[in-house]
């Protein structure tokens, strides 16, 4: 039992410290990002490539407000810029389907980088697949006429106060909860190993992940990320890279999955909430991320395999 509670101790430690060693200097940088006036100009900048996915400039003021801050801070100009909009239910799904795609890169492409993969093609998987899987999901809804009724909202969300105690503590607010989840991560994997269900998960998800080429020492590592985000299982895999466990190929291939495809359980909900739809958000999302990350795994096993 005092080996168990050890064990525990030192995992949460060692996800934990590289982990917070990445957050807390980017809660800083973000903060100038939303003050410095780069979310509007990243915007006005991709405006053309957010009508080429069928969406209007305050939808993608929307989505550089996620992908540059986090998914909250987007929903909260989201459900408040609504009612001032004209918008179809297939525009919501094409802009809550992109975002899920790509969020919080800065955040999420530090931690890719700490497990040795570079910020540059974390950034650019993320942000032309959200564009490729709007633009497939423009020409599904626009031409077959579907989801095309106006969207109707029922509900605001108030910004948060504009003072700096109340940035800190949610800031302070955020960083316990993801210790706590951590916690709860490294004790709930720990008793699953123990009594035997890691063993059964291996078989029933091995199968699938060497189908992208993942060998089974990164099985926890796609399950968390897959089920709660790619902070928590990004934390893991740095902790897994750092003992040297997890070879390079799975290591590439388990960021690549995961950048495409996380928090499904959370994210989800939280976009169908604002008006996603399923077929956008969950359905669409779910065979783009895994036809994608095969080709991937095709072409690294093709042209990188022996470099």
């Amino acid at each position: 039992m005092k080996k168990t509670i050890l064990k525990i101790e030192l995992d949460i430690k060692d996800i934990c410290i590289p982990l917070y060693k990445i957050l807390i200097p980017f809660v800083f940088i973000i903060k100038i990002l939303e003050i410095s006036g780069a979310i509007e100009f990243t915007a006005k900048i991709l405006e053309p490539l957010m009508s080429f996915v069928g969406l209007t400039p305050e939808l993608g003021l929307v989505f550089v407000t996620a992908f540059l801050i986090n998914i909250y801070a987007a929903l909260v100009l989201f459900v408040n810029i609504l009612p001032g909009i004209d918008v179809s239910v297939a525009e919501i799904t094409i802009l809550t389907t992109m975002i899920l795609v790509a969020h919080n890169l800065p955040i999420e492409c530090t931690i890719c980088k700490a497990a040795g993969i570079s910020v540059i093609y974390t950034a650019s998987l993320r942000l032309i697949s959200a564009f490729v899987l709007g633009f497939i999901l423009k020409l599904i809804y626009f031409n077959f006429g579907f989801l095309t009724e106006t969207f109707q909202t029922f509900f605001t969300v108030k910004p948060p106060p504009e003072n700096n105690w109340y940035w800190f503590l949610d800031q302070f607010t955020t960083l316990v909860y993801i210790f706590f989840l951590v916690c709860l991560m490294a004790t709930v994997l720990e008793i699953l190993k123990i009594i035997g269900v890691e063993k059964l998960f291996e078989k029933v998800f091995m199968p699938p992940l060497r189908l992208f080429g993942i060998q089974k020492e990164a099985m926890n590592i796609i399950i968390v990320g897959m089920f709660i985000g790619i902070q928590f299982g990004g934390g893991m895999l740095i902790k897994e890279v750092k003992k040297g466990t997890i070879d390079k190929q799975s290591i590439f291939l388990s960021v690549s999955l995961l950048n495409l495809l996380h928090a499904m359980i959370e994210d989800t909900i939280l976009m169908a909430l604002v008006g996603g739809h399923i077929s956008g958000i969950l359905i669409a999302r779910v065979i783009f991320s895994l036809v994608l990350s095969y080709l991937i795994f095709m072409i690294y096993k093709r042209y990188f395999k022996a470099v």
